[in-house]
């Protein structure tokens, strides 16, 4: 394979590139140029960020590039940066080190700080597991549509959920909802992804948090540019059956950004390989479908020795999905 394989997926363009090193450099490069045309025309810069083992390779070629780059560290002081999401915990629990916020600001604004000075504009979303919640969550809806009211441009970097989920709303969650930051519960998919990401914090699956906060697909939709960026070959699944094809449905949420009008991905070759190898096959067979190598190894994905029946429930709903859209 090329430096890079271009497919479309809807109105999508999925750039297949070597490893999580170029992907993270490639959204930058991109990401650089453009916010760097909106701020000469006083555009207001936002950032609208994953948290999540998804975004280092992003987090690290960024800050990298604001290191030797002048004019983007001027840009990156004024920029506005917001979360998509967060486990309702307060800044004063001993279960903090689990939050998004910690995340973001030791991964990622901390370096930046020591490279630019004080970053003005970061809007984190300061959950207190209590009942004010609710009023925290619209509030921080309510200044990221403030500033899109403004003169101002929005990109969005995401990334997949093992289960097609797009931050937190996953398959639970209607598409057709209003935009709006809503609670959710954590289903088993999601669950068994918390883990893999972070075993250290989620030994168990009572370990992880019973529900999380997250704006909704079509509050994220409300982006003005979308980048989706997938490194781990734990998300082969969730790439395939995200961009496959060009249906969007309710189970596979990221599948909704082919709604969008100003949309593309960066996905390494081991993530994308069983979409590689089933576009490959649709090239010549119109109705071809997966192999049993490929469906074995997407199997695998969800495999848990020490929660038998996790892995079997969550195998049996990946299949279920692959079905419906004909992929077996």
């Amino acid at each position: 394979m090329q430096k890079e394989h271009i497919i479309y997926s809807g109105t999508v363009k999925v750039n297949i590139v070597k490893n999580g090193s170029l992907m993270g450099k490639m959204t930058v490069d991109h990401i650089t140029k453009v916010i760097k045309e909106k701020y000469v025309q006083d555009k207001i810069i936002v950032l609208w960020l994953m948290a999540a083992p998804s975004g280092f390779p992003f987090y690290q070629a960024l800050i990298e590039r604001v290191e030797r780059d002048r004019f983007l560290r001027e840009i990156i002081k004024k920029t506005h940066f917001f979360q998509f999401d967060d486990y309702p915990i307060s800044r004063n629990s001993k279960k903090f080190s689990v939050t998004f916020r910690y995340l973001l600001e030791n991964e990622l604004f901390k370096p930046l700080r020591n490279l630019c000075g004080e970053l003005h504009y970061i809007h984190l979303l300061e959950l207190t597991g209590t009942d004010k919640d609710k009023e925290i969550s619209i509030a921080y809806q309510e200044e990221l549509l403030n500033l899109r009211e403004k003169n101002s441009y929005i990109i969005q970097l995401k990334g997949i959920g093992m289960d097609g989920h797009w931050g937190f709303h996953g398959s639970e969650t209607p598409l057709e909802m209003p935009p709006a930051m809503i609670a959710v519960p954590m289903n088993k998919q999601n669950i068994q992804q918390q883990r893999i990401d972070w075993p250290e914090f989620f030994p168990r699956a009572e370990d992880v948090p019973k529900t999380a906060y997250t704006f909704n697909v079509n509050m994220f939709l409300l982006a003005d540019e979308i980048i989706d960026n997938v490194p781990q070959p734990t998300k082969e699944y969730a790439v395939l059956a995200t961009y496959g094809t060009d249906d969007i449905i309710n189970e596979i949420p990221s599948s909704a950004l082919k709604k969008h009008y100003n949309a593309q991905a960066y996905i390494t070759e081991k993530a994308a390989k069983a979409l590689i190898e089933f576009r490959k096959g649709r090239e010549n067979d119109k109705g071809y479908k997966l192999n049993n190598t490929t469906l074995n190894r997407l199997r695998d994905l969800w495999k848990d020795d020490a929660n038998q029946p996790y892995s079997q429930q969550n195998i049996k709903i990946m299949e279920e999905v692959l079905k419906k859209l004909n992929m077996i």
